[in-house]
């Protein structure tokens, strides 16, 4: 019997994780998922919610409030 990576989050985390995140930031996201990007996480700060977007381990980009992509996000991320 295989494992499942607990990591790879299930269909109903994934909604989960879109929830509160403006029009613009679900419309940026779909665009970058169908180039091969991934959510990863999504940071809850007081003033709005910010998904984090990764391609490669070290190539990862922050969908702002207005559907902008910040690729100089000034995030700590433990690796």
């Amino acid at each position: 019997m295989g494992t499942r990576d607990r990591r790879t989050p299930t269909t109903g985390i994934r909604v989960q994780r879109r929830i509160g995140l403006t029009g613009a930031q679900r419309d940026m996201l779909q665009a970058c998922e169908r180039f091969g990007w991934r959510l990863a996480f999504v940071r809850t700060p007081l003033e709005h919610p910010l998904p984090v977007l990764f391609a490669t381990a070290r190539d990862y980009v922050v969908v702002r409030e207005d559907g902008s992509i910040d690729r100089v996000p000034n995030l700590a991320l433990r690796h």
